[in-house]
């Protein structure tokens, strides 16, 4: 048979395939399925949609729902083929989106007449739900949903503050309200913002169901204006041990002009409205806050969001700088042709002036002019001069003494003529005072600075000037020039603003006073010119808290202005930035101008700021103000403050406990740190209230500005740090030498400059005197520096607080993110242990610093380290820069053990910065090889480096092979001349003449978190014979002569060496 064709395959299939089409068609015709009854009812819901039920947690809820099918359900029994549902979720308020949805499968309850009743039982946790139900018949899938709405559950946490609130009883929860100003969650964005953010939104909680309405007001400081805004409906929730709560919210306008917003909150249910404000502003400023019902209360303590200029700039010298506080008269004694002499005029003072308390030893024991002890010195406050002066403060820079502490500012207190010992009593701005030297003086040390890579801050006495000064001339002593030609008091020349009304600068100051006058009962000016010269003064005049010596100049007069800023490069602010000053610090600077919010009109710190800027763009503004400054710090007036905020903080972390005068009830108290002070009393703090007070400023205080705070440990307005630290450690000496290193610990890894006090690196302290019933600090706090050429009444600890100041400068030079890195704030707060931990981050480091306060050892767990901002992978090797040994990152944590009373700083090993190498010269004879090398002050990438040890290694192979570390040698104590270190080897050892053995040297320098540089240059001698047998480091000025004895060579071999041990070349 022939092969079918494709044709007739296809005419084959396609009457196949329409043969069995009919066939199937006339099947379904003449056998038709049976039919299915469908779902008839569902409903009957109980409890029924739209109806709200109240649940506690742990409880059950049980919901019902029935079903109807003819011929099914009719029967006694479950019907077949029927299965029902309960569908339910949790919802942010009711008739929001569902979340969390959960199917329970319901289970045949009974009949009820023709229907099948099912039913569930549910546990949920506390929060807010809705539910239905559906039920499906098996038979075809076909699924009907109850159409009654569904119903609405609040299950509440069990015995909750909010259990029972009631919209419409006149009644408000308090426990109930909360705004956490710290948290992203109640404040977005937290902390300052620019004038550019646009906006700020703020949530505000309830109890849910509590309240009709929530407000909230602000205060635009700067506008001096008002606004309610009303909270809208943002969600529902429950939270732990509060139960089911509402928030509420509010989009806030952000001002485009630098201001404060305070702002506060109201709830209101009928009659009964409550505030809800910031609890502690003073010290506990944000965060948390406390319900209120006094509205006078609420608004005199309300939250700040501070405003500032999106272009505020502040100097990074600042931001990553180390400040040095120097009182001139006290520090060093450098030229002894310009010391003060006794008996001197001041202010009419009987006896005049007096000197080194009554000798002529520097290093002698500041007498009490309150006559306290011995010896004493009735009256003399400002005048008993010691004779420090420019000279000496020079020669301490160019013998290295600051570069070994990491100094990299210096703030001098007033340096301009002055009758008295602090020159807060200025007598002409624009002469150096001549107890201090000339302006040739200053512009060497300017000089000296700038080669050390120091600036300078000079102090600014613009509120007031000294009533024994050529504008006011209270004693006629200065001629209408200005020229000082009276030894005493002289005759009415009618040139100075007390002299006569005529004279040119009788508009400075107020005469007749306008408040706060001068006391004294001879601190009169002259009313009239016509019964001069013996006439009777009886004008009054204004003074700085009625100290007669200190008129007040109106800082807003033309001449004023001129004379301080408005006149150019005549004017003493930009003039002395001309001359090389580099900063600007302002005594009592709030009393000038109170600042923009506070009175927008007086622009005079602006014109300030604007001027100095124009001699140098990176000129610093930083004002005196021991409470909030923010005022000030909005980008157009300061750029920073003495942080007393930060050190009243810091003084109640490190509080053990007291005793005796000033201690009442766990509490101390001096005549600065006191219940009515800015600072506040002196108390123990826990670990989470350090964090928030340290946060409080935070949040004040713009980014930049809040970086460059000169966090002071105290200063010529403090009693010395030492005698507080004993004080509020039971007057005990040691703990508080052990208080200042745990200072230093915190200080140089947080943000802001570390600042120290003249001679507090070395403990240097007086007491405070008991007087009046407190503790006083003036002039106590002002003793004369040991230097170690001036042996006395003081002392100098160089081995103990000396190295581990140098240590911890060194360490924060070391790492970039401990000067400038951003603080990621409480990352361990362990109130029961006393542990405290935090970082500093930025954008390719992350340092970590654990802090213990307790008297036990206790480990600190470092978490969540693998994410953002810390970024630490696993495997990365942490350092502690401080105490030695690695810790390796492991499922994003560490745990470092922490000693007492101590810390822990651990440091990325691969980010760590590391000396220059030191350039080493050598003289040698038959008895010995002498080493000399200047003191390295800059890291590898020339920032600056504090070098606390100098490792000398020896070899008697010129390639230096089976060296031998002989040394390690510190950094002089107190410097020397031009800033050399030396180290001497001597011989001892006899060997043949014919056997002279080559001795090689390298110095290596490691900074103070234990990181070497490289090698030095080698450098090699020929003694007869060598042998250590004595260390040595001091001034050595004959080193400098020329290099004899047995010089083979000098050879430079690049390495670096650890530990004994070569680590790389």
């Amino acid at each position: 048979m022939p092969a079918p064709t494709a044709k007739k395959i296809i005419d084959s299939t396609i009457k196949t395939f329409f043969l069995a089409a009919l066939m199937i068609l006339s099947a379904a015709l003449l056998f038709p399925k049976a039919a299915h009854a469908a779902l008839g009812f569902v409903g009957n819901m109980f409890p029924v949609g739209g109806s709200h039920s109240n649940l506690t947690e742990g409880n059950n809820f049980t919901v019902y729902l029935q079903v109807w099918k003819d011929g099914v359900t009719n029967s006694p029994g479950a019907g077949a083929n029927i299965t029902c549902s309960l569908y339910w979720g949790q919802v942010p308020s009711f008739g929001g989106t569902w979340s969390n949805i959960t199917t329970t499968p319901m289970s045949y309850n009974t009949d009820n007449g023709n229907n099948d009743e099912y039913m569930a039982t549910i546990s949920p946790t506390a929060g807010l739900y809705e539910f239905t139900g559906y039920c499906t018949d098996t038979t075809d899938a076909t699924t009907t949903w109850q159409g009654s709405g569904n119903g609405q559950l609040t299950v509440n946490a069990p015995v909750t503050s909010c259990s029972g609130a009631t919209t419409g009883d006149n009644n408000i929860f308090w426990d109930g309200l909360l705004h956490d100003s710290f948290s992203t969650a109640y404040r977005a964005p937290t902390g300052p913002v620019t004038t550019d953010q646009g906006t700020v939104t703020l949530k505000f909680r309830t109890c849910q169901n509590d309240v009709g309405s929530a407000n909230l007001r602000i205060w635009d400081d700067y506008a001096d204006s008002e606004t309610i805004l009303p909270l809208a409906f943002d969600s529902n929730a429950t939270e732990p041990g509060v139960g089911n709560v509402t928030y509420w919210t509010a989009t806030v306008p952000i001002s485009t002009d630098p201001t404060i917003f305070y702002y506060v909150f109201s709830a209101t249910d009928g009659t009964a409205t409550v505030y809800y404000r910031d609890d502690a502003p003073k010290f506990y400023g944000g965060g948390y806050g406390a319900a209120e019902g006094s509205q006078t209360t609420a608004y005199d303590n309300s939250y700040q969001l501070t405003i500032y200029d999106p272009n505020f700039y502040v100097p990074s010298w600042m931001t990553r700088g180390i400040v040095y506080q120097i009182f001139p008269d006290r520090f060093r004694d450098g030229n002894p042709a310009n010391n003060p002499t006794n008996g001197r005029f001041s202010y009419d003072l009987p006896g005049g002036a007096i000197v080194r308390s009554g000798q002529t030893n520097w290093n002698y024991t500041v007498c009490d002019p309150r006559s306290t002890y011995a010896p004493s010195c009735a009256n003399h406050y400002g005048d008993n001069f010691y004779g420090g002066d420019l000279a000496g403060i020079t020669e301490k820079i160019n013998a290295g003494y600051f570069d070994s502490l990491g100094i990299t500012v210096l703030y001098l207190n007033p340096i301009f003529r002055s009758p008295s010992n602090h020159k807060y009593d200025t007598a002409d701005y624009l002469t150096i005072d001549p107890d201090f030297g000339t302006l040739a003086d200053f512009q060497a040390m300017v000089a000296a600075a700038d080669a050390h890579g120091i600036q300078i801050i000079l102090d600014g006495v613009f509120n007031h000037v000294s009533s024994d000064s050529k504008y006011f001339d209270r004693y006629s002593r200065y001629d209408s020039a200005g020229n000082l030609i009276s030894p005493g008091i002289g005759t009415d020349d009618q040139s100075g603003a007390c002299e006569s009304p005529l004279s040119p600068f009788r508009a400075w100051f107020y005469i007749p006073d306008a408040g706060s006058p001068a006391t004294g009962p001879t601190d009169r000016c002259d009313a009239i010119d016509g019964d001069d010269p013996g006439g009777v003064w009886t004008e009054t005049y204004s003074a700085w808290y009625g100290y007669g010596s200190l008129p007040k100049l109106q800082a807003n007069s033309p001449d004023v202005r001129d004379l301080i800023w408005a006149d150019g490069g005549n004017s003493v602010g930009p003039y002395w930035i001309g001359q090389g000053a580099d900063g600007w610090r302002f005594d009592v600077g709030g009393d000038v101008d109170p600042g923009v919010t506070n009175d927008p009109a007086n622009d005079y710190w602006e014109g300030f700021r604007t001027a100095v800027r124009v001699e140098n763009s990176d000129a610093l503004t930083l004002g005196e103000e021991w409470g909030d400054a923010s005022a000030w710090l909005l980008g157009n007036e300061w750029d920073s403050v003495m942080n007393y905020r930060f050190r009243s903080a810091v003084l109640s972390w490190l509080f053990t406990g007291c005793s005796g005068n000033g201690c009442t009830g766990g509490v101390f108290e001096d005549n600065d740190s006191n219940s009515g002070s800015s600072s506040g009393a002196i108390s123990y703090i826990s670990p989470s209230q350090f964090n928030a007070r340290l946060l409080s400023i935070q949040e004040d205080y713009p980014p930049m500005a809040w970086k460059a705070m000169m966090n002071l440990e105290g200063s010529h307005d403090t009693n010395r740090v030492r005698f507080l630290l004993k004080k509020i450690n039971n007057d005990n000496d040691s703990a508080a030498a052990q208080r200042m290193k745990e200072w230093w610990l915190f200080s140089y890894t947080y943000a802001g400059a570390p600042t120290l006090y003249y001679g507090d690196e070395i403990g240097l302290n007086h007491d405070g005197v008991w007087s009046s019933a407190k503790w006083e600090d003036d002039p106590y706090n002002r003793v004369p520096f040991p230097w170690s050429d001036t042996p006395g009444s003081y002392t100098a600890d160089t081995t103990n607080l000396l190295p581990f100041a140098r240590q911890m400068a060194s360490i924060r030079h070391s790492y970039r993110a401990l000067q400038d890195g951003d603080v990621q704030h409480g990352l361990i707060i362990d109130d029961a242990n006393k542990l405290y931990g935090f970082a500093r981050t930025n954008s390719t480091q992350t340092a970590l610093i654990a802090l213990n306060r307790d008297s036990a050892s206790h480990t600190a767990s470092f978490t969540g380290l693998n994410a953002a901002p810390y970024s630490l992978h696993d495997g990365t090797v942490l350092v502690d820069a401080l105490n030695g040994g690695t810790y390796t990152v492991t499922g994003g944590a560490v745990t470092p053990s922490v000693n007492p009373a101590w810390g822990v700083i651990l440091l990325e090993q691969t980010e760590m910065d590391s000396p220059e190498p030191a350039n080493v010269s050598m003289t040698a004879n038959l008895a010995q090889v002498i080493l000399t090398w200047p003191q390295v002050t800059l890291d590898t990438n020339g920032q600056p480096e504090v070098v606390t040890n100098y490792e000398v290694w020896r070899s008697v192979n010129a390639n230096f092979s089976d060296a031998t570390k002989i040394a390690d040698v510190p950094p002089p104590a107190f410097g020397s001349t031009d800033n050399l270190v030396t180290f001497i080897d001597e011989t001892s050892v006899d060997q043949p003449d014919d056997r002279p053995s080559d001795f090689y040297y390298r110095v290596v320098a490691v900074n103070g978190a234990g990181v070497p540089g490289a090698e030095s240059n080698q450098v090699g001698a020929s003694p007869t014979a060598v042998v250590l047998t004595r260390l040595t480091v001091r001034p050595s000025p004959w080193v400098l002569g020329v290099i004899s004895g047995a010089v083979l060579g000098l050879v430079f071999i690049g390495g670096v060496w650890w530990r004994g041990r070569r680590l790389k070349r």
